[in-house]
Order: C-alpha cells, then structure tokens, then sequence
C-alpha cells in the first residue's frame, strides 16, 4: 500500500542491467507510490540514459553501480546538474560513502528487503520540497550509518577529520576535513572558528565571556569558541538568520 499520497505524479527511471532486480524494482516502486507514479523507464546504457535524466523530467533515480562493466557513478558525474533525486541499488556496500558526496538520497545495498527499499522510499517521500543534502553519512563498526543534517548542532575539526556534534549530546567521527564538509552543507551552517562550525538553525546568543572571549550559545550547547577574526563576520551573518 502507498504510503505517500501527495498529488504531485512522479516520474521513475530505473538503471538496472540485471531484469530479475530490474522487474523487482518496478514492482516496488508501484507498491509503495501506487498512484503518485506517473511513468517508470528502464535501461542500463548510460550514455542513453544521461539524455532522459537531462530532460527534466525525472524525479527519482534508482541506481545501481556495476552495469555490464560500466560505472554507475559516472551517470550522477554527468548530471549533477539534474533536480532528482538519487538512491543507489547496489552490491558494493563500499562505495557508500563516495555515493553520498554526490548527495544521494540513501544507499540499498543488495541483496535488500522489501522494508529496506521501502525505508529509502519513504525517505525520498520526506524529501519532497527539499533542497540539497539532507543526511550525511559516517562509517560505523563495519558499516555504514546516516545522520540528518538538521540534528546536527555543531562541528568540530579533528585534524583531517571532523566531529559531528548531535542535538541529542552524541558525537560521530566523520572521515572529512571541515572545510570540504562545510562546501557539501546548508548554508545555516557556518564557520566562526577556525575549529568549529554551527548549526545556526538552534542559535541562542552570541555572548562575550569574562577575558573578552566570544562564545555562542545554541539550544543544545553553551560556550562554542568564536575566533576574533570572524567575530564581524559572523554577526553580520546573524541578521540572515
């Protein structure tokens, strides 16, 4: 049964070289949309597929990495333009994290349940009207695991590497420097040291602490560092928020 009954149709493209997985798909998709699904396309040569995907009219692509050879990534390279949005379909659980710097929607690794598609579906129905990444994805005992943007209250750099700091009061280890993460975020996300990033969507007060120290305060945190050096820039930015 169709879990998302919004009246906007939808247009599915499928990229699949294997027909069993292909027809599953398909199956899947019309199970969960029911209705909602305008059209559904098929094929696996991308050079073919790209001028479908470039035509606008695609809102959601399944995609699978190994087609006859050829890399699927290559097609997301090629499009990046493009306003659908993607979910990997694929056997190579390891390329997950590169998946999600092109900022796909989720990553099904096969083989797959029904209750996990229907998991990456129903997040694209969440999605709708959204822009831009809206999870990002952390490397977790041998797997992977993904955290919504909107939880995350601050960033701190660790070296090469950055810590995610969540609203709930837990903390996750993200394999990229600040700066190339803050380039993939929402623009409520910004730099006021050269070690920390906030989430200005939680944003209390901007504060001077005895010693002259500016600190900002957020909903879930007191007393994140502001530099100096961005101290103006940073309170010209708090009229845009």
């Amino acid at each position: 049964m169709a879990r998302h009954d919004q009246a906007t149709r939808m247009n599915v493209l499928i990229v699949e070289d294997e027909p069993l997985i292909a027809q599953r798909l398909v199956r899947e998709v019309r199970l969960f949309f029911g209705e909602r699904v305008a059209k559904i396309s098929q094929g696996d040569d991308l050079d073919e597929l790209l001028v479908t995907l470039r035509s606008g009219t695609i809102d959601l692509l399944l995609l699978d990495l190994n087609l006859h050879g050829d890399d699927g990534f290559r097609l997301l390279e090629m499009a990046r333009e493009g306003s659908f949005r993607t979910v990997i379909v694929s056997a190579h659980a390891e390329r997950a994290v590169r998946a999600f710097d092109f900022g796909v929607l989720d990553f099904v690794a096969k083989p797959f349940s029904q209750a996990r598609l229907q998991q990456a579906f129903q997040r694209y129905a969440d999605s709708a009207g959204q822009e831009g990444v809206r999870s990002l994805v952390i490397r977790k005992m041998g797997g992977i695991e993904l955290l919504s943007i909107d939880k995350i209250n601050h960033i701190r750099a660790d070296g090469h590497y950055t810590q995610l700091q969540m609203c709930d009061g837990s903390g996750h280890f993200h394999d990229c420097a600040l700066d190339k993460l803050l380039a993939t975020l929402p623009p409520n996300f910004l730099r006021v040291h050269r070690s920390y990033a906030v989430n200005m969507q939680h944003f209390i007060r901007l504060r001077i602490a005895p010693g002259g120290r500016y600190l900002i305060d957020t909903r879930f945190t007191a007393g994140i560092p502001v530099s100096r050096g961005l101290y103006p820039s940073v309170r010209a930015a708090l009229a845009s928020f």
